[in-house]
């Protein structure tokens, strides 16, 4: 995450955006929490219809909200030692996100291959292969820019806007009780925010190119799960399930 050899000049600098970083990540627990609570934490202790994938990645997953929330804190305070330590630990802490979505998509792919067949089954890996390759993306850049804040702290605030999403969706489906608008809005909110931020960017003649990324990937989403039955995607993800599930 941001380095600690970041100069007090630079944290300055970006110190606005950096505080609303912080009130971002909190608000991206908490509408998580709130989204995920009726389809999963009331489920509480048996969590009949979840397997311990599903607990793996939501701890998993929790940690890495914890540590994007404490990053920027770090920097707002001055606190670079702690910030290096929790930045060196996102080494080892992405990996295992990383694996927690495979296993979260092998999961969900043999449970909708015994009660829906392969074809929904293979579609449906849409949700979770694809993710796997967008979230790195975006944090392969937030590292390669670790020494440009502008861009690395961009990096990592569309990661929080690509994790924003699921708990979104749950929120406006589970609590607004919108199933049929809530992917629609979600998206919506989440694309429309990132333009928003990038023609603000380029009206104060910072680079476009974070933002253009991640809009790039939402552009992305809306060929691949629209497309997620054709012959395409089916055959990708058949290998995928033959050779790694």
């Amino acid at each position: 995450m941001i380095t600690s050899e970041l100069s007090q000049d630079k944290s300055k600098k970006n110190s606005g955006i950096t505080n609303r970083l912080i009130y971002f990540f909190i608000f991206l627990l908490l509408i998580s929490i709130a989204g995920f609570y009726k389809t999963y934490l009331v489920k509480f202790p048996n969590f009949d219809g979840f397997t311990w994938a599903h607990h793996f990645h939501g701890a998993v997953m929790l940690t890495w909200v914890l540590m994007l929330i404490a990053q920027p804190v770090f920097i707002r305070t001055k606190n670079f030692r702690l910030h290096s330590i929790v930045g060196k630990a996102s080494y080892v802490v992405f990996p295992l996100l990383i694996l927690s979505f495979f296993l979260v998509a092998r999961a969900s792919y043999f449970r909708n291959l015994k009660a829906d067949g392969e074809v929904e089954a293979l579609a449906g890996m849409t949700n979770g292969i694809a993710d796997i390759f967008y979230i790195s993306i975006l944090y392969g850049f937030g590292i390669y820019y670790k020494k440009k804040t502008s861009f690395h702290l961009r990096f990592f605030a569309c990661i929080g806007l690509m994790i924003l999403g699921p708990g979104l969706g749950r929120f406006m489906i589970a609590v607004c009780d919108l199933p049929f608008i809530a992917v629609p809005i979600m998206i919506g909110v989440i694309a429309l925010f990132t333009l928003g931020w990038m023609i603000v960017d380029i009206i104060q003649k910072r680079s476009a190119f974070p933002l253009a990324v991640f809009l790039g990937i939402i552009a992305i989403t809306f060929i691949v799960a629209p497309n997620s039955h054709s012959a395409w995607w089916q055959a990708f993800a058949k290998w995928i399930a033959a050779h790694l599930f």
